[in-house]
């Protein structure tokens, strides 16, 4: 045992260390000092902060972490350099947002109260002491939310209640480990240097990140004992045979998008989760059998309003590009929009989300039926059909697999439907249980991770036919040769992104921009013309392309964000724009003259506008399209199809009421 000596002289044998029980980041701190420098460690549990701050100021305990730096506590307690961050939560009932909650809970004498105040000023605060109370306070609806740190985190997931880190939300201060006044000063500053060390940090993050893991997984393992389910019975699952949601290898073992998702949200929860279908069965075999509730799960299967009506959804997991795919040189621009293809025999697999996409797309439309995709793509290949409907990713996979085959997306169509892939649950007494339970494990997946490893942009037809000739070239004429499939490249991949029509960018090159998420500073407009079909149908889909072309030159003379036509007539635009320039703009995009001396029209067409501006923090595109996307239609179905919403709140903000107001008399 080697003996610490304190500036004062004393000498040591060990160190007492306050903490509360659960406090992972103290241990970790801690343990990597007594090891580092022989010290024996000794931590004594209190349960309060406030008792700790008592027992370090009395010197019964040598030191604590985790405290953050106030100009009275100074003149109690000696302070080292900040260490690491403080790791703040909000615990709820249903793993709410801060700027979802209106009351909450904080921990007396801590600074959470006026923290929260600083970035939320009309939040109710309520302080408790000790997690029972914090626990008895949501038990009873006192309060919406509990904000209190990581080492209330195992009492409030065992309690059964749902946790949202808010290090992103709120300006979390450092925090320090501090002594009593006067006392290990020196000791202070070399623990401090070894914890900046790589491994310590290193060590810090790892081990925080594994103990907010094993929490959350042991807390929905005892939900998953405790919901009566009889976790000795596998549940029966089936899992579709299309690239890239799940694959059979050779033994017969499914890998894929889906297949890895499931399973390892199956293990989380400790289910057994049986595949019981061949490789080759049908998707409406499956399907069928998942109707009859004979199996239990059934992957992958695409969200809709329909299928809600017999299945429980878990949250998506993946949010595939779908396209039209169709033969080389088999009517080149002919179409811009999905309803033309009336006269065109499309296949589907029957069953399947496509067949209930295009039968809504297009009603009254006899489509062609087939088992899989692989027979689909051979009946394009025979001519059997005109036009499938694919994934992006697949597509590229039947590159990959099969070589170079006469079929290419039918570009000017473009991109017909972003899908929401996720896990279906039969719909019955059992299916409820377990959807809760699946969605909260997903939750815990990386599928980021998972959905790349699969995910990958497709190898579009010119570029692969180009590296073939390229290899047949002579190395004399490589550079050249290689100079020439750069520029191609650029070029493809600018038409890729871009819309024909309008020359705006297009919904590809929106999801590739907004990948990951968007910043709260980032304004997003979503648009939608008004009575659009009734104009194609009264004047033809030539007025109806020259009214999207005029609207963009609209777009573009308004708007100096990023602009984006998404579908027929819909546009989301994302920039940056000024709180006092915003209504001006709004107004400017929610009316405009169409003007046509060809065809001796001259027609106002109104648009439908829904706003999402300051918010508080980053989040997901899909997520503030949602919300937007509910606005503008709101906004159709009010007066004279103007007034424009914001954040889907269903009510017109003050910013805008002008507009709503000038708009209603317009109509009126």
């Amino acid at each position: 045992m080697t003996t610490s000596i304190t500036q004062a002289g004393q000498q040591h044998d060990s160190y007492i260390v306050a903490t509360e029980a659960d406090d992972i980041v103290t241990r970790v701190l801690f343990d990597a000092i007594s090891e580092e420098f022989q010290i024996p460690i000794y931590y004594k549990d209190f349960s309060s902060f406030d008792a700790i701050l008592d027992s370090v100021a009395k010197g019964t305990s040598d030191f604590a972490a985790n405290v953050t730096h106030t100009e009275q506590r100074s003149l109690v307690f000696e302070y080292s350099r900040p260490t690491n961050i403080e790791y703040t939560f909000l615990f709820s009932d249903t793993g709410k947002d801060l700027d979802e909650v209106s009351i909450i809970g904080v921990p007396k004498d801590t600074i959470y109260g006026s923290l929260v105040l600083s970035h939320f000023p009309n939040m109710e605060i309520i302080e408790y002491q000790g997690h029972d109370a914090a626990k008895a306070l949501l038990k009873n609806s006192q309060v919406e939310g509990v904000v209190d740190a990581i080492n209330q985190l195992k009492p409030m997931l065992m309690a059964g209640f749902n946790s949202q880190l808010l290090n992103n939300q709120l300006t979390i201060k450092p925090v320090s480990i501090i002594a009593k006044k006067g006392k290990h000063i020196a000791d202070l500053t070399r623990f401090t240097d070894f914890i900046y060390s790589e491994g310590v940090q290193r060590l810090l993050r790892e081990t925080v990140n594994q103990y907010q893991y094993d929490l959350r997984r042991n807390a929905l393992r005892e939900r998953v004992v405790t919901s009566g389910i009889d976790t000795t019975q596998p549940l029966k699952v089936k899992l579709e045979n299309i690239y890239p949601y799940a694959q059979f290898d050779l033994p017969g073992q499914p890998y894929g998008i889906s297949a890895e998702v499931l399973f390892e949200a199956c293990d989380i929860l400790t289910l057994k989760c049986q595949v019981v279908n061949e490789s080759n069965e049908t998707w409406q075999s499956m399907y069928q059998d998942f109707l009859n509730q004979e199996i239990d799960i059934i992957a992958p299967l695409v969200i809709s309003q329909q299928r809600r009506k017999v299945a429980n959804f878990t949250s998506a997991h993946y949010s595939p590009q779908s396209i039209l795919v169709k033969r080389i040189g088999y009517k080149d621009r002919v179409y811009q929009n999905i309803s033309e293809l009336i006269s065109e025999r499309i296949g589907v697999v029957k069953d399947d989300f496509f067949d209930e996409l295009l039968s809504l797309l297009l009603p009254n439309k006899s489509l062609h039926y087939y088992d899989s995709n692989a027979e689909l793509i051979d009946a394009l290949l025979n001519e059997e059909v005109d036009y499938v409907a694919h994934s992006l990713a697949g597509l590229s996979h039947v590159f990959r697999e099969q070589g170079l085959l006469p079929i290419t997306p039918a570009q000017s169509i473009g991109n017909i439907y972003q899908s929401q892939i996720a896990i279906g649950l039969v719909k019955n007494e059992k299916g409820a249980l377990l959807t809760p339970l699946f969605d909260k494990a997903l939750a815990m997946i990386d599928t980021d991770r998972i959905n790349q490893k699969y995910d990958q942009l497709p190898d579009w037809r010119e570029t692969l036919e180009a590296e073939q000739q390229l290899s047949r070239r002579s190395q004399g004429l490589f550079v050249i040769v290689l100079g020439f499939m750069l520029v191609t490249t650029l070029l493809l991949k600018k038409q890729a992104y871009t819309d024909s029509l309008t020359k705006l960018r297009n919904r590809r090159s929106l999801q590739s921009k907004y990948r990951r998420k968007v910043k709260p500073w980032h304004t997003v407009v979503s648009l939608d013309i008004n009575h659009f079909k009734q104009v194609n149908d009264t004047y033809g889909h030539e007025v109806g392309d020259l009214v999207l072309q005029q609207y963009a030159n609209v777009i573009n003379t308004h708007w100096r964000g990023y602009s984006y036509r998404v579908g027929g007539d819909e546009f989301v635009l994302i920039g940056e724009a000024k709180s006092s320039d915003l209504d001006t703009i709004v107004e400017q995009l929610s009316e405009f003259m169409f003007v046509s001396e060809i065809h001796n029209l001259y027609l106002s067409i109104t648009v439908s506008v829904g706003v999402s501006a300051n918010r508080k923090r980053d989040k997901h595109l899909s997520e503030i399209l949602s919300k937007t996307d509910s606005a503008m239609y709101q906004s159709k179905r009010d007066i004279g199809r103007k007034c424009t919403f914001v954040d889907g709140n269903g009510n017109c903000d003050k910013v805008y009421n002008r507009s709503c107001e000038k708009n209603a008399q317009k109509s009126a």
